[in-house]
């Protein structure tokens, strides 16, 4: 029973260091920038995704909200040594019980290049939406207003979360709308309104990739920015069809233990950034 103790003394010890120590080891010094207060809007968008890309454009010239195409990146077509730059995979492998698939990077660094094109930009938010996403537009804009009214509440805002209204009451920005701490972790990054510290935080924090993108979003403590969802959830995703995954990829077994672990402190972590910001 006491090696049992030891050995998961080591693992979480393990976990801790390469979870929250050492993605704060040498980042990259990022300029924010000063906003101007407006708003820009960017979709991600494959190339060969033509349907996709006329579906959503139609929905985003109702909003009233500059948009910008981001070309997004298809993992499957980088070369190797590319990828291998770009990911730690054996941090991966330990924290998510898993290989990490080439659509996950092409997604993963398709955001980070939106990140980057915003912070080239005068606007002070940045609505960054998948080019799946469904949404009525005179809604949208509305929540949007009413989010930049409340901006000292959040850096950045999940607005098509897994799991909706699942969170803290941090206010009752309109009499449908709430701004929810989330109590549990969220998934799904397909659609989040943010600012430039969290842009700035994201990037800095971002590579190399040890996580998908939406495992990274919702990591608020060691981001250092205030995330939010908002119930009712008015944005979603059209269908189930994907150009991400391009295979399903087994769990590993014997990293039960050490992803189990990881998954854990990132729940304690969540439910305690949930009163803390």
């Amino acid at each position: 029973m006491r090696i049992w103790k030891v050995l998961v003394f080591i693992i979480s010890l393990s976990i801790i260091v390469f979870a929250f120590v050492l993605p704060h080891r040498n980042l990259p010094n990022i300029d924010e920038g000063v906003g101007d207060g407006s708003v820009q809007a960017y979709y991600i968008n494959l190339d060969k995704a033509e349907d996709r890309r006329n579906a959503i454009t139609t929905l985003l010239s109702q909003i009233g909200i500059p948009f910008e195409r981001i070309a997004a990146i298809y993992g499957k077509d980088l070369p190797k040594a590319e990828k291998d730059k770009a990911v730690n995979r054996t941090i991966f492998r330990i924290l998510m019980q898993k290989d990490v698939l080439d659509g996950e990077i092409g997604c993963y660094l398709s955001h980070l290049k939106t990140w980057q094109e915003f912070l080239k930009s005068k606007a002070s938010y940045a609505l960054i939406f998948e080019d799946d996403e469904s949404f009525t537009p005179a809604d949208l804009k509305e929540l949007v207003n009413l989010l930049i009214a409340n901006s000292d509440k959040w850096d950045c805002v999940n607005l098509d979360p897994h799991r909706p209204g699942n969170g803290k009451v941090v206010k009752q920005i309109s009499s449908i709308y709430t701004l929810q701490a989330p109590s549990c972790r969220v998934w799904n990054a397909s659609c989040y309104l943010i600012n430039r510290q969290a842009a700035a935080s994201l990037v800095r924090h971002a590579l190399p990739i040890r996580m998908p993108l939406d495992h990274l979003l919702y990591r608020s403590w060691e981001l250092g920015y205030k995330f939010r969802t908002v119930a009712p959830k008015i944005v979603g995703q059209i269908g189930n069809d994907t150009y991400i995954q391009q295979n399903r990829n087994r769990e590993i077994w014997y990293l039960y233990l050490p992803a189990h672990i990881f998954r854990i402190a990132g729940q304690i972590m969540t439910i305690i950034m949930e009163y803390m910001r």
